[in-house]
């Protein structure tokens, strides 16, 4: 009996709760990575196939976190597999800087020829590693010491690029102003962080303009979520990205954006590509080695080569690993077959999700939006038919949604904190039938 079935899922989790109390004495916060208490049930894997987990106790579940967002291909894809365990039988470690493989080249050919900025790739291991190379290769084209980034944008966890709020009334440069009613505070910041870059609301044009005539001959780049996954998927305004990239040829500033989560999941060209403004520099992570650590810079050749003369340095020993780098092109292999099949299924099956959301609230008397890019999307509790900016996002419903996806995992799906939902294409129409169903539970709890 299919254990999705109405009124035959049995839920557990006494074995995850065992296995982290165990994991609080020896692991700060019993796990690994942002915070703890994310989800208010901890839990614990087995192992995956396709688009299920299986957890200790024994529980399936649908997965729609995909490890948020490396997963573009589901879990044990056979032909991902195959390539990986054929490189672990060559050689899976090379000393980077120091010996290479033909890989590399063919992996950076690839990339270019389907991202539209990118006319040089340098390799790195993490989004946040990345990111920080795109800043110092901005810093060192312009001689300029400011970047701008943008209120709920994510860039990684390093000082410089993590939290702060917006300074509504700067008495100079609109430098970040740190907080403990950020999402992303943290103690224990280098104390002069916050000093070089200026934080500004995202998608208002006309507080840019206003900031670029005082100190757009400070700033060195424009740094940016293309498409705001990390705050409820809003869209870029009509006309907004275009307004910046005139903003950055007239003030001589780079644009940089962070494709990290839509690059090669939104399609092979990024969200550049797909929304036709191409950036200078641009940032890649998650998707590109289909669920391995990988991620790239990648950019314009007079800013790119300033990694080939020696006047910046982006050094690390995991960079462009053999291991990611045949993972990477496994990826890329699968997603550009048949003119782009996966991105098609991705498609039907995200518009069947979407569809069935909306029935369900609508059924359930319960306003709702459904919005984001392909591949990920967040199902919001407003009347609104987009939302465009973080202070609009703060007058939905949030409470509910952060109960509802916190609810999710006793009915079986998985979901990213914040209710994102990523999709691979591992997805089948059974799977989605199921993740609609708890849904429809989980709205019927709270």
């Amino acid at each position: 009996m299919d254990p999705f079935e109405a009124g035959t899922r049995r839920w557990s989790n006494t074995k995850s709760l065992a296995l982290h109390e165990r994991a609080a004495k020896v692991m700060p916060g019993g796990q690994a990575n942002f915070r703890a208490g994310l989800l208010s049930t901890p839990l614990f894997f087995t192992h995956a196939r396709g688009a299920r987990l299986w957890d200790v106790d024994g529980n399936e579940y649908i997965d729609l976190i995909n490890a948020g967002g490396p997963g573009i291909l589901g879990h044990s894809d056979p032909e991902y597999i195959d390539a990986l365990k054929r490189q672990l039988d060559t050689m899976y470690s090379l000393g980077s800087g120091i010996c290479q493989s033909e890989m590399d080249i063919e992996l950076a050919e690839k990339i270019a020829s389907h991202v539209p900025c990118a006319e040089r790739v340098r390799f790195c291991v993490t989004g946040s590693e990345a990111v920080h190379l795109a800043i110092r290769l901005a810093r060192a084209y312009t001689k300029r010491p400011y970047f701008i980034r943008f209120q709920t944008h994510y860039h990684g966890w390093f000082d410089s690029v993590l939290g702060g709020v917006v300074d509504e009334h700067p008495q100079g440069r609109p430098l970040p102003l740190e907080s403990e009613q950020s999402f992303f505070h943290t103690e224990g910041r280098d104390p002069d962080a916050f000093k070089y870059s200026f934080l500004l609301p995202w998608n208002d044009i006309g507080v840019l303009e206003e900031t670029l005539k005082k100190y757009g001959h400070e700033v060195a780049m424009i740094h940016m979520e293309p498409i705001l996954v990390n705050g409820g998927g809003c869209p870029p305004r009509p006309g907004y990205l275009e307004r910046v990239r005139e903003l950055c040829d007239e003030h001589g500033i780079v644009l940089s954006f962070d494709e990290v989560i839509t690059g090669f999941r939104v399609g092979l060209g990024g969200a550049q590509a797909a929304l036709g403004v191409t950036p200078d520099l641009a940032t890649f992570g998650k998707a590109l080695a289909g669920g391995l650590p990988m991620a790239a810079v990648v950019g314009k050749q007079e800013i790119m080569d300033q990694l080939r003369t020696g006047k910046v340095t982006g050094a690390g020993t995991f960079n462009g690993y053999p291991l990611g780098v045949a993972a990477s092109l496994a990826t890329l292999k699968i997603l550009e077959r048949d003119d782009g099949a996966v991105y098609r299924r991705v498609d039907v099956m995200q518009a069947r999700l979407r569809e069935g959301l909306l029935e369900i609230c609508k059924r359930r008397g319960i306003p709702a939006l459904v919005q984001g890019p392909r591949g990920v999307f967040f199902l919001l509790f407003t009347d609104k038919p987009v939302i465009y900016s973080f202070q609009e996002l703060m007058q939905a419903a949030l409470p509910r949604q952060f109960k509802f996806y916190s609810t999710m995992p006793e009915e079986g799906t998985l979901l990213m904190y914040g209710g994102r939902w990523y999709i691979s294409a591992a997805l089948t129409d059974a799977d989605v039938d199921c993740a609609l169903e708890s849904a429809d539970r989980a709205l019927a709890r709270i």
